[in-house]
């Protein structure tokens, strides 16, 4: 595709973005170069640059969720489901949209997006890992390019619509739609929904790969029908359904098929009841009612550990500290270490200015789980708030290492930098901040600043290296 036919399909992309449907949010994709029309599919390469674009519109737009430990227990268990898949050394990027609404999607480039209200409104792991499954089949597949290539060769404008609509489909499914078919012949709407035969595969690939990470593959039939129940009081369909539409015989094909694989042993992690607990604490905006409804969860069950702990968090909270402290300290006796309990223990303790015995309790669950980047978040919180931020910025430079797409550990980095007065180092770890998010304008503003500032000659050959990769990244006034 030559240059001239590229910047007819941005500017398609944008024409077909500043009028968009009610509620719709006004992007802009800059598209890279998609290769020959006449490909039969994507390139690896091609898919790569669509969703690293893609992804940058969606940081830039829609709220992500913040808290490093919901982040965290979605990366693991999207990593431990994308092992199980026909593609397991894939690059698979995982994510959270603070939405409340049910949905998870896929974009080129392995980008798979879960929203908080599928989180929250799941009863199970295997229910939860299900829509993941689903979703990691269609990349897999290559369902996605394959759309895309579809619509590329039935025409430019087709084209950019179908990208259009895949990026504001995975916000809003309506608006999407409406993209899609603005000034459009009728059955271009089609393009942006999954074909049958592409959800039936999706589902049959997905059941599998369930039955692979030793997920009870029964949870994609149930969550399929938890769907179908909540469709049936709302004047709107979840939003999982508007780009998946769902039918009886889907959820019985997928029932009789987890029959016939269900693993032997599946295994549920703990940390998903406490995940999904504290996620609804995040985004509840009435905490009162919620904590009365995890007490008389209690009273039906005075061992639900999900229950536990997000009456723990929610007083938390609530600021009541104390009793926050002792009801995790009792979940810790009653249910066994886990990295979450450390965590709740922990922000107790620096909720009560106990810097001390928050840094103990985070040094005690990094011990048995090394790994865990929450706890390692939060004990460079925790440093900060005891004006300790050179040892923030040590474990700030390991964390930034091994999560090089991570905005917000860039930005944890620029502040422990800055209060550790490295201020050539801030600056960059801001630079990298603004750019991950896909402003390379303001990355590269960043950058002139350390023209006023004492730098090593690493920091400037860095600050060159980058500046030359971001300068054509800058989109040209008009």
């Amino acid at each position: 595709m030559n240059t001239a036919i590229k910047q007819i399909i941005v500017q398609l992309c944008f024409l077909a973005l500043v009028v968009p449907a009610a509620g719709a949010q006004q992007l802009d994709l800059s598209l890279p170069d998609l290769g020959s029309p006449s490909s039969s599919t994507l390139s690896a390469a091609d898919e790569q640059r669509i969703g690293a674009e893609m992804m940058r519109e969606i940081r830039q737009q829609v709220s992500l969720v913040d808290d490093p430990a919901v982040t965290a227990y979605i990366r693991d268990l999207g990593a431990r489901i994308a092992t199980a898949t026909d593609d397991p050394v894939g690059q698979y990027r995982f994510f959270v949209i603070d939405d409340e609404r049910i949905n998870a999607f896929a974009m080129p480039g392995g980008y798979v997006g879960v929203h908080s209200g599928l989180i929250t409104a799941s009863r199970t792991e295997s229910e939860l890992g299900a829509v993941i499954a689903h979703e990691l089949a269609h990349v897999t597949q290559r369902h996605i390019a394959r759309r895309i290539a579809a619509a590329e060769r039935s025409g430019v404008r087709t084209a950019a619509l179908v990208l259009a609509g895949l990026l504001i489909g995975t916000q809003n499914p309506q608006a999407g739609m409406a993209t899609a078919t603005t000034g459009m012949a009728s059955g271009i709407d089609s393009q942006l929904r999954y074909s049958r035969a592409h959800e039936r595969e999706a589902d049959r690939v997905g059941v599998r790969i369930m039955a692979n990470a030793q997920l009870d593959t029964h949870g994609m039939p149930n969550f399929f029908e938890v769907l179908r129940d909540d469709s049936r009081y709302r004047s709107q369909p979840p939003a999982f359904l508007s780009t998946h539409p769902l039918t009886e015989s889907r959820i019985a094909d997928t029932r009789e098929r987890a029959e016939k694989i269900r693993p032997d042993d599946p295994f549920e992690s703990p940390g998903y009841a406490f995940v999904r607990a504290r996620m609804r604490v995040i985004q509840t905006d009435d905490l009162e009612t919620l904590t009365a409804r995890f007490r008389a969860r209690l009273e039906d069950d005075s061992n639900d550990a999900g229950a536990q702990y997000g009456l723990a968090f929610a007083q938390l909270q609530a600021g009541q500290i104390d009793k926050a402290q002792a009801r995790f300290e009792a979940l810790l006796q009653g249910h066994g270490e886990h990295a979450l309990i450390y965590l709740g223990l922990a922000e107790a303790a620096q909720a009560n200015a106990r810097y001390e015995q928050a840094i103990e309790r985070l040094e005690q669950g990094l011990s048995l789980f090394p790994d865990d980047q929450a706890l390692s978040q939060a004990k460079v919180e925790v440093y900060l708030d005891d004006d300790r931020p050179n040892e923030a910025l040590r474990i700030t430079r390991t964390l930034v290492d091994q999560n090089r797409d991570a905005p917000g550990l860039w930005a944890l980095h620029a502040k422990a930098a800055s209060e550790a007065e490295q201020a050539a180092e801030s600056v960059l770890a801001m630079a990298r901040f603004y750019a991950v998010q896909g402003d390379f304008e303001a990355g590269l503003s960043q950058l002139r600043r350390l023209e006023d500032l004492n730098t090593t000659p690493r920091q400037r050959a860095s600050a060159e290296d980058l500046s030359e990769r971001w300068k054509d990244r800058v989109t040209p006034a008009s």
